[in-house]
């Protein structure tokens, strides 16, 4: 009997750390989201390609890239984010390495409050959208790469808006 008892207290002693492991909250992982977001906002308006053009741009044929959406769901907010990192990553634009990180971060933390709040995952779709960039890129470049970055700012701004009143997957 002795030897039951202290082998549970050494066992008990032993799993000690585990116990103080805490669950990850919520408010926590939505703030992260928000900052980065945030972060990445302030990456585009310091882009040098948003001094060469005016932000009111009219074009057409640029409707693969998302423009004006609500993003109340994190899939959408995830899917939305996917495709600028799809065109973003074809572009060959300067200075964007770093937001392509920064996307591909949020992506993860918008994965994890999914995961936390009970969401199945989505598997990953194939779109059309890189023959639609080539397309278009070979037209026109830098408004291609304006417009891009300034849709991209519009849906970070929607998702930092968003964030807080997430109910649903």
């Amino acid at each position: 009997m002795q030897y039951t008892q202290l082998s549970f207290w050494g066992i008990f002693w032993m799993l000690l750390p585990m116990i103080q492991g805490r669950a990850i909250k919520t408010d926590r992982v939505k703030n992260d989201a928000k900052m980065l977001a945030r972060t990445l906002i302030t990456r585009i308006q310091e882009h040098p390609i948003q001094y060469l053009f005016p932000s009111n741009l009219k074009i057409s044929g640029l409707d693969f890239i998302p423009d004006e959406q609500l993003l109340e769901s994190l899939e959408h907010m995830d899917e939305t984010l996917e495709v600028f990192q799809e065109i973003l990553s074809s572009l060959p634009m300067e200075n964007v390495d770093q937001m392509l990180s920064d996307m591909e971060n949020l992506r993860s933390l918008l994965q994890l409050l999914s995961t936390i709040m009970g969401c199945t995952t989505r598997k990953h779709s194939q779109s059309d959208t890189q023959v639609n960039l080539t397309e278009e890129y070979a037209k026109a470049p830098y408004t291609t790469e304006k417009v891009a970055l300034d849709r991209l700012q519009k849906s970070l701004h929607s998702i930092v808006k968003h964030l807080d009143h997430i109910t649903n997957c």
